[in-house]
C-alpha cells in the first residue's frame, strides 16, 4: 500500500489512511494533496483521496478521482477495494462485491477486504460464497475466536447447523481446560449458548442437556441458561422439572408472557388454536387465581385470563383489567385488547362494557360502584 512512492510520501499515505479511519478527513486531504503535487498520476493517493471526499458528502469528485485512480493503476488492490467502499456506501453491494473480488484476484490473503466481502455476500445472502469467505480467512487466522464463530454462524446460515457444531466444537478442542481467562468468559458463555442452541435446533435435545450440565459453570448469563434449559426439559417431556424453573423464573419476572405460556403447557393447558374444554378453563382459572394471589400486580397474570374465560367470568375479569389501565389513560389499552373482538361473543361484552363505563363517567364524573 503506497508502496511505489519514496518513503516520506509513503508516510504520508499512511497518515491518510490512518485519518481516514479516524475520521479526521481534512487532515487526510491535506496529507493527499502533499503526495499529488509530487506525483499527480498516482493511483491508490487517488483513490484514498476520493474516499475521503465521499465521507464528506463530495460524491461527484471522490467518484471521478477513485476512477481515475484506479484508471492508473488497475493492478492495485488498494485501488479496487476503494471502489468498492465507494460502492457500499451507495449501497450499490454488486458492484461492490465485483471490486473486492477484483483485489483478491491481485492479493488473495488480504484479511480486510475478505472481512468486507464477507459482510456483503450475508448482506446479499449468497450464503454459500459466505461460507467460503469465513473459511478462507479462519484459515489465515486460525487463532482468532472471531473467525472460528463466524465460520459456524456461515454454516448455519447456510442450514448446516450440524456443520457449525463440528466448527465449535473444533474450536473448543484447540482451548485449555482452563479456558477462558476473566476478560473473555462473557464471550465464550454466549458461544456455549449458541452452540446449545444449535443442538436443540437439531434435535439433538439430550445432548444440548448434556451439554449444559457439563458446562455450567462456564456460562455467566444464568438468566439464559434457566431459560434455555426450562425449555429444552419442556421439549423432552420433563414437565415437572420445567415447571419447576418456570416458576422461579415468574418470581423474577411475572409479566413475561413466555414463562406464563410455558408453566401452562407444563401442565397441560395449553391450545395452539385457543379452544378449550370446560374443564381445561376451569383449571386454568384456578390456576391463574392462584398467581393472581402471589403476583397481584401483574398485568400479564390479569391480562392472559381474557383469552379462555367466557360469559360473566370474562365480563368481571375484563372489567377489573380495564379500569386501571383507562384511569391511567394507557394509550395501548385498545391494541392489548383488539385480539379479543375476533370472538363476537366476547366483541359484545366488551361493547357493553365501555358503553357502560363511558355513561358512568359522563353522567357520575366515577366508575361504576366508585
Amino acid at each position: 500500500m503506497g508502496s511505489s512512492l519514496p518513503a516520506k510520501e509513503a508516510n504520508l499515505f499512511k497518515v491518510i489512511v490512518k485519518s481516514y479511519e479516524t475520521k479526521q478527513y481534512k487532515k487526510g486531504l491535506k496529507a493527499a494533496d502533499s503526495i499529488l503535487k509530487k506525483f499527480p498520476e498516482h493511483g491508490e493517493t487517488l483513490s484514498m483521496k476520493g474516499l475521503t471526499l465521499n465521507c464528506m458528502d463530495r460524491k461527484t469528485e471522490a467518484y471521478e478521482l477513485v476512477r481515475r485512480g484506479l484508471k492508473n493503476d488497475l493492478k492495485s488492490h488498494v485501488c479496487w477495494h476503494v471502489y468498492g467502499l465507494l460502492y457500499r456506501s451507495d449501497r450499490e453491494y454488486r458492484e461492490a462485491i465485483k471490486c473486492y473480488r477484483n483485489a483478491l484476484r491481485i492479493d488473495p490473503d488480504n484479511i480486510e477486504i475478505l472481512r468486507d466481502l464477507s459482510l456483503l455476500q450475508a448482506q446479499m445472502r449468497d450464503l454459500s460464497g459466505f461460507v467460503e469467505t469465513r473459511q478462507q480467512l479462519l484459515t489465515l487466522k486460525p487463532n482468532h475466536r472471531m473467525n472460528w464463530i463466524g465460520f459456524a454462524v456461515a454454516h448455519h446460515l447456510n442450514s448446516n447447523s450440524s456443520k457449525a457444531i463440528e466448527v465449535l466444537e473444533a474450536y473448543e478442542g484447540t482451548l485449555e481446560d482452563d479456558y477462558p481467562p476473566e476478560n473473555e468468559r462473557y464471550e465464550h458463555s454466549e458461544m456455549l449458548l449458541y452452540k446449545i442452541s444449535l443442538f436443540e435446533e437439531c434435535g439433538m435435545l439430550d445432548r444440548a442437556l448434556e451439554e449444559m450440565h457439563k458446562k455450567e459453570s462456564k456460562i455467566v448469563d444464568k438468566l439464559s441458561f434457566r431459560e434455555q434449559m426450562a425449555c429444552i426439559l419442556l421439549k423432552l417431556g420433563r414437565f415437572e422439572e420445567a415447571e419447576k424453573i418456570y416458576r422461579s423464573l415468574l418470581f423474577m419476572n411475572p409479566d413475561n408472557y413466555k414463562y406464563l405460556i410455558a408453566v401452562q403447557k407444563c401442565l397441560g393447558l395449553y391450545s395452539e388454536n385457543g379452544q378449550y374444554s370446560t374443564a381445561d378453563v376451569e383449571r386454568l382459572r384456578a390456576l391463574y387465581i392462584s398467581l393472581k394471589e402471589e403476583y397481584g400486580w401483574s398485568s400479564a397474570v390479569k391480562r392472559i385470563p381474557l383469552d379462555f374465560l367466557e360469559g360473566e367470568k370474562f365480563q368481571e375479569a375484563a372489567d377489573n383489567y380495564v379500569r386501571p389501565l383507562l384511569t391511567k389513560g394507557v394509550p395501548s389499552l385498545f391494541s392489548d385488547l383488539s385480539p379479543l373482538y375476533e370472538h363476537p361473543g366476547k366483541a359484545n361484552i366488551l361493547e357493553e362494557l365501555f358503553l357502560k363505563l363511558e355513561d358512568s363517567i359522563r353522567t357520575s364524573g366515577c366508575f361504576p360502584g366508585r
